[in-house]
């Protein structure tokens, strides 16, 4: 399935997904006038390049990310270290 993304702060730039490979990268007037079949997609926020962190799998390894069910016991934010030991030693399912 064809995907148009485009972001509110950035309306002239554009992405198109097919499936899970990038398909083009251009103006949005373009993308979309060439693939009209395509589901656009809008989000807010501005459309920039990815960047590549070759340590990204090592860090989320090391910390704990809770769930939003988790939210009122553990917070929002990634959990490290002794913090997280405690707060999940608290149950062994919670491990």
């Amino acid at each position: 399935m064809l995907t148009l993304h485009v972001a509110e702060a950035s309306p002239e730039a554009a992405v198109l997904v097919d499936g899970a490979h990038l398909a083009a990268v251009g103006p949005y007037e373009e993308l979309a006038a060439a693939h009209p079949d395509a589901r656009v997609r809008r989000w807010p926020g501005i459309l920039t390049p990815g960047l590549l962190n070759p340590y990204g799998p090592e860090l989320l390894e090391q910390a704990y990310h809770p769930d939003p069910r988790e939210a009122d016991r553990l917070g929002t934010e990634p959990l490290f270290g002794l913090r997280a030991r405690a707060l999940l030693a608290s149950a062994p399912t919670a491990r």
